[in-house]
């Protein structure tokens, strides 16, 4: 596959700046949204022409950066009417309940259909295709597969999204915008700070098993 993926670590959340594990779907901070503009200034002037997807975990500091950071990349329609934001027929912005972040603390944990509904208008269409429960991380009501079965999910998505865009004639790439513990799920040896990236091959081995190299 000739498509690369690029793992985005969001910017910086309100939980990370006052080091408060209790603010329940940590937002980014106002420094965090400086910080996911430069992320996209740094990343689109060498990748612009090449992301055909980008797939964002449905927390809310999530979707903040991938908003913020590809306003020049995502597709218009996710932007507020006449705020200049996005491009006709741009990228269209997925969310994957599978890319939320692993732990079980309140910073780490979701926000119901109709509160992301209110805060994200334009993704409704989007959010509408989560689960109803997708932020519930445990017990009889979570629709999460264990983390062992969360990584082969991920991975078996991103080779089905490279597989799709490998006939597309804009973008082969894949940028996913997600957590810490998930980077390190999905990628044992990166070390991608907040409002930083690396990029990756997706490989089968010979064994059948699917890694980021």
């Amino acid at each position: 596959m000739a498509g690369k993926v690029h793992l985005v670590r969001h910017a910086e959340g309100l939980h990370n700046l006052r080091n408060d594990p209790d603010i329940r779907d940590a937002p980014l901070s106002e420094r965090g949204f400086d910080f996911a503009e430069d992320l996209g200034r740094r990343f689109i002037k060498d990748h612009s022409n090449i992301v055909g997807a980008i797939i964002s975990s449905p927390l809310l500091r999530t979707i903040q950066t991938s908003l913020t950071a590809f306003a020049r990349i995502l597709n218009s329609a996710h932007y507020p009417l006449n705020s200049g934001k996005g491009i006709r027929d741009g990228v269209k912005l997925t969310l994957d309940a599978n890319l939320q972040e692993i732990a079980e603390m309140p910073s780490n944990t979701g926000s119901p259909l109709e509160d992301l509904e209110n805060e994200f208008p334009e993704l409704r269409p989007q959010i509408q295709k989560l689960d109803g429960d997708w932020y519930v991380k445990v017990g009889p009501n979570s629709p999460l597969p264990a983390v062992a079965q969360r990584k082969i999910q991920i991975l078996e998505k991103l080779q089905q999204t490279l597989i799709a865009l490998s006939s597309d004639q804009r973008g082969k790439d894949v940028v996913v915008v997600t957590h810490q513990g998930v980077i390190a799920l999905l990628a044992p040896s990166a070390n991608v700070p907040v409002a930083q990236w690396q990029s990756f091959d997706l490989a089968r081995n010979e064994a059948g098993q699917l890694s980021l190299q």
